[in-house]
C-alpha cells in the first residue's frame, strides 16, 4: 500500500502526560481530513506532534516512509507545509516576498528565487485570490487576510501535503468557504493531502473527504456521511455549547 503518512500507536501530550493515547492511522490517498473537536481537546498539539513542531510521547510518524525523526527541516519542507492559527507577525515586506517565503527549501544558497520559483509564487498569490495584494505591505493587512497570504505561502511551497491549524478563525463566513473551497481544489485538481483542524462544522462535513473525530484523547476516522447519519458529532456539540450557557 502506498504511504502517504503514517502514524502507528502515537501518544501526545506534555511533560509525559497523554492527552491524546494509542492513534494509528496510514493515509494513503490525495484527501481532505477534518480534525474536530471540542476546546481544548488536544487538536493543535496533536497537530504540532504530526508535523514535528513538539515531540510525542510515544509512537512512530512517517511521511512517505521515513520516519519523520530521521528527516531533516529541509526535507520536511519539501514533504508538507504547516498554517498555524495565528498569522505571523512580519513587517516591511510585500505580500509577494512573504509569499516567496514558501520557496525556500529550494532556493540556492543566495536565497534568489528562479523563473520557474517566480512563476509558482504567482500561481498561489492568483489561486488565493490576492493578486491585487501582490505589492502592498504585509503589515498594514488585517489578521484575516495575513491568514489568507499565509495559506498562499504554504501553497508557494508547493508540497504534496499541507497542515493547517484552525486557518479560518480570522475570516469571516465568506472567506471561510472559500478557503474550504480551494483546499477541496487543492485535492482534487493538484492531487494534494490536506488535513485541517476546524470548528466549522458545516463546512468541514461538506467539503471533506474524511473526519477525524477527537473525543476524550480518542480518534474516530470516518466520512462524514457515517457521522452526519449517527449524529455523533451533534451531540458532542450540543454538549460542549450547553455547559457554555
Amino acid at each position: 500500500m502506498n504511504e502517504i503518512f503514517n502514524i502507528a500507536t502515537l501518544n501526545v501530550g506534555y511533560d509525559k502526560k497523554s492527552i491524546i493515547t494509542d492513534f494509528s492511522i496510514n493515509v494513503s490517498s490525495h484527501c481532505l481530513i477534518s480534525l474536530i473537536g471540542r476546546n481544548g481537546e488536544g487538536k493543535s498539539t496533536l497537530l504540532k506532534t504530526i508535523t514535528g513542531l513538539i515531540p510525542s510521547i510515544s509512537g512512530n510518524i512517517s511521511f512517505f516512509n521515513r520516519k519523520i525523526t530521521s528527516l531533516s527541516a529541509k526535507e520536511r519542507a519539501t514533504m508538507f507545509s504547516i498554517v498555524l492559527t495565528h498569522p505571523p507577525q512580519i513587517g516591511n515586506i510585500t505580500v509577494r516576498e512573504f509569499v516567496g517565503f514558501g520557496r525556500y527549501p529550494y532556493s540556492n544558497w543566495l536565497a534568489i528565487n528562479s523563473k520557474k520559483d517566480n512563476v509558482i509564487i504567482d500561481e498561489a498569490i492568483a489561486l488565493c485570490g490576492l493578486t491585487d495584494f501582490a505589492l502592498r505591505n504585509f503589515a498594514n493587512l488585517s489578521d484575516g487576510e495575513k491568514q489568507k497570504i499565509a495559506i498562499a505561502r504554504a501553497i508557494a511551497q508547493n508540497t504534496p501535503i499541507i497542515v493547517l491549524d484552525e486557518p479560518t478563525s480570522h475570516l469571516d463566513m465568506v472567506n471561510q468557504i472559500e478557503i474550504f473551497e480551494l483546499l477541496h481544489r487543492l485535492v482534487k485538481e493538484k492531487q494534494k493531502t490536506i488535513l485541517i483542524s476546524s470548528h466549522q462544522l458545516q463546512l468541514a462535513m461538506h467539503y471533506s473527504d474524511e473526519i477525524w473525530l477527537l473525543n476524550q484523547g480518542k480518534i474516530e476516522i470516518n466520512a462524514p456521511t457515517f457521522f452526519r447519519e449517527n449524529e455523533t458529532i451533534e451531540q458532542l456539540f450540543k454538549l460542549e455549547n450547553k455547559f457554555k450557557l
